[in-house]
């Protein structure tokens, strides 16, 4: 509402000054030349905007090439325009522009959850460690930790980099020029997360100190069995809220993507028979759980889903999603 048609004699009677005061109020411009759209897009551009610039004759590629985005027809276009280009329509179809921006988005959010997910996953082992270190518990043994990055991480990380279009990724706001794969939320939820998986951890090894089902060593085994079974599942688990930064895993669909529910199916036995299998407990260094010891590891790592999907909650009502 409000907006106003300008020509390309009225554009030529404004200096560029006066031209970026009004060129907001433009909607429509009629019997432009090259030097105009030129103008145009400069306008625009020292607005702060990112430009987009369509067309398919020579005249058009002067202002193609000074756009942000060019886009020269595939079909119609002249070879100078789609040299120029930094995108061509193959089917000359506007609506594609759409699709494509849609598909860019995707792959985006899809390296921004694989980066969220090993990261955190990873600050979490180092923080494990570290703190395990100054409280003098024996915590993890570097076979689990190599079990769990060459397994339990592996398979699901890739499995997030073909995940299908988040839903709503349309509505979202246009990333700004700034825009890094740490921003919209992923740095502090990598952060968050890798803390919580570290506190989870300790958590559960403290607990099977606490209430230990064997005495002397065996119970010092077990407490290690079950901090190793508690980081790999929660890793698992964690790959869920890694689907989205901010939406519900019941929004975007636990199980829409084949190939993530096999990463975990195939993850999920690969570290239960490190555990479960008689004969891994030598080379893996753990024990024989019973169903106590079991549910206080299922506890520990579902635990991990919750927490996230409360602070989601939170930061939705906050806005923060917008």
């Amino acid at each position: 509402a409000g907006w106003k048609a300008v020509t390309g004699a009225e554009i030529d009677q404004l200096s560029d000054e006066e031209l970026d005061r009004r060129i907001e109020e433009y909607a429509v411009y009629a019997r432009v030349q090259p030097e105009h759209k030129v103008r145009i897009v400069d306008a625009w551009k020292r607005k702060g905007r990112i430009t987009a610039m369509t067309g398919d004759g020579v005249n058009d590629a002067p202002s193609i090439k000074r756009a942000d985005i060019g886009i020269g027809m595939g079909i119609t276009g002249t070879d100078v325009t789609k040299n120029v280009a930094d995108m061509v329509l193959a089917d000359d179809n506007f609506a594609t522009i759409i699709v494509a921006v849609e598909e860019g988005r995707k792959v985006f959010s899809n390296i921004q959850k694989t980066i969220q997910y090993l990261l955190s996953a990873n600050t979490a082992e180092v923080l494990t460690i570290f703190l395990a270190t100054l409280f003098g518990w024996d915590v993890l043994q570097p076979v689990h930790l190599l079990w769990i990055n060459l397994v339990t991480d592996t398979f699901p990380a890739i499995a997030l980099g073909v995940e299908p279009t988040e839903p709503g990724i349309m509505t979202h706001k246009p990333r700004g020029r700034k825009a890094s794969l740490f921003s919209g939320g992923v740095m502090f939820a990598t952060i968050y997360q890798g803390l919580l998986q570290a506190a989870l951890v300790l958590g559960v090894y403290g607990a099977a100190i606490a209430w230990p089902v064997h005495t002397g060593d065996a119970m010092h085994a077990d407490a290690l069995t079950m901090a190793f079974a508690t980081l790999g599942l929660i890793q698992l688990f964690h790959a869920f809220n890694a689907k989205s930064v901010y939406q519900s895993i019941l929004t975007v669909g636990p199980f829409r993507s084949k190939t993530f529910n096999w990463s975990i199916v195939v993850s999920f036995i690969l570290l239960g028979v490190t555990i479960v299998v008689p004969g891994f407990n030598e080379i893996f260094h753990v024990t024989h759980l019973d169903a106590y010891q079991w549910a206080m590891v299922l506890v520990g790592s579902f635990a991990m889903i919750i927490i996230v999907e409360i602070v989601k909650a939170i930061q939705r009502a906050m806005g923060l999603d917008k």
